[in-house]
């Protein structure tokens, strides 16, 4: 009886050993995404401690702005050459200085124990990500990896030759082409005073009682090219979120159409580069990873792709499509993700359906997808063919007018000799 019993001991052992290297693969399998709560509580130990500074580039920001617009100058100076206010290719270059200083978030994986207590979520709009930095009279507005998008002029503090040329303003957008409008997700100096060691809470407070201040960043003017809109922060408490997922659209009039939703952490100071105190879902991740109790709107999951079973197998395969996306050494595409820990890709739910579809549609024969130099022969044949056509029916009219001439005067000939 007693070796049964030490059997079954042994066997139950075993499950639970079995149990624990799966729930440990699970996080393994993860990789950079793993133990997510753990990571929360270091990063927030370290706030609170004055380490964070050492790591963090982003809290001499203002020193950043300067030491970039010296090295600009130091370039161009003496040089008076064509520089487009836009993005083209091969005139705008990596700025290594503003390479990946905008605070990127992690896919959420796990819901945070103080979720109801200290997250605030963030709608974000579908647009590019921009770091927008307004100084010496212009404002210049870049990619996540450090390249130039556009320049234009702002009423923001230093962002036209008219405003506070001596100040300086950095902000964290999305930028929506569409209705040439930024929707301002963070900010990071004001007036050129950093605001990167405040905590969320306290920044998106700044931004409010700033912004009420400055009424022509609402308007196109001559001196604000692009209106500035500050995005909703939402507390994550269960009432407030709830109210808010079962709202739908999420803008008014779907417009922009929204992309997802970011959490931040209200102790969370603002940090370059990935961050676990910032967190990432689709809307149709919301009851999967935050609860079933969460009301979300049914039109959010109408946004599930045809093909996705979990978020687990949704991030390997996005990771993996990305990666593709990816040339060797440094990505140079301007993207227009919105989501700062996944955002690489240019629409960030895939149509399955229409990627199968244009495939097959490259997939056909060349004969009815001609290249252009096939085209312009086929041009010419056909040219030829109808000259030859014309040609062809202009003899025929001939030949039977002939024939007609022929036919009349054998028959006036027959009469002639009748009569004789």
């Amino acid at each position: 009886m007693d070796e049964v019993l030490e059997k079954f001991q042994s066997l139950g052992d075993q499950d639970a050993d079995n149990t624990k290297s799966d729930f440990e693969g699970m996080y393994k399998n993860w990789g950079r995404l793993g133990h997510q709560e753990e990571r929360r509580k270091e990063i927030l130990e370290v706030q609170k401690s004055n380490r964070m500074s050492k790591f963090d580039h982003s809290r001499d920001i203002l020193q950043l702005v300067l030491e970039a617009e010296e090295e600009f100058d130091k370039k161009h100076y003496g040089k008076p050459r064509y520089r487009p206010s836009i993005y083209v290719a091969g005139f705008n270059k990596v700025s290594s200085r503003y390479k990946n200083v905008l605070m990127m978030s992690e896919w959420m994986v796990e819901k945070p124990q103080d979720f109801n207590e200290n997250w605030l979520v963030v709608p974000c709009p579908k647009g590019v990500r921009l770091l927008v930095v307004a100084s010496r009279g212009i404002t210049k507005c870049y990619t996540k990896y450090g390249h130039f998008k556009m320049e234009i002029r702002t009423a923001l503090p230093g962002g036209n030759p008219g405003n506070q040329r001596g100040h300086t303003c950095v902000l964290d957008c999305f930028y929506v082409e569409k209705n040439n409008t930024m929707y301002v997700v963070d900010i990071l100096a004001y007036n050129s005073q950093p605001m990167t060691d405040g905590e969320t809470e306290f920044r998106h407070f700044w931004i409010h009682s700033k912004f009420a201040e400055l009424p022509g960043l609402k308007i196109i003017s001559k001196q604000n090219k692009a209106i500035f809109t500050i995005l909703p922060k939402v507390p994550c408490d269960e009432k407030s979120f709830n109210e808010f997922m079962s709202k739908y659209p999420a803008f008014e009039c779907n417009f922009p159409p929204l992309d997802g939703f970011l959490f931040y952490h209200k102790k969370a100071q603002y940090v370059s580069g990935e961050t676990p105190l910032v967190g990432w879902l689709f809307p149709y991740m919301v009851n999967e990873v935050l609860g079933e109790e969460v009301t979300v709107n049914p039109m959010y999951l109408t946004l599930r792709p045809f093909d996705y079973t979990n978020q687990r197998e949704f991030i390997e395969k996005f990771e993996v499509k990305l990666d593709k996306k990816k040339p060797k050494g440094f990505r140079t595409s301007l993207d227009s993700d919105t989501s700062a820990s996944i955002a690489d890709m240019e629409t960030s739910t895939p149509n399955t359906a229409d990627n199968t579809e244009n495939t097959m549609d490259t997939a056909k024969p060349s004969e009815e997808s001609p290249t252009e130099e096939n085209k312009e022969d086929m041009d010419v044949d056909a040219a030829g063919k109808e000259k030859k056509g014309k040609r062809q029916k202009k003899n025929t009219k001939k030949d039977t007018g002939n024939q007609i001439s022929l036919e009349m005067e054998t028959t006036l000939i027959g009469d002639v000799l009748k009569d004789e």
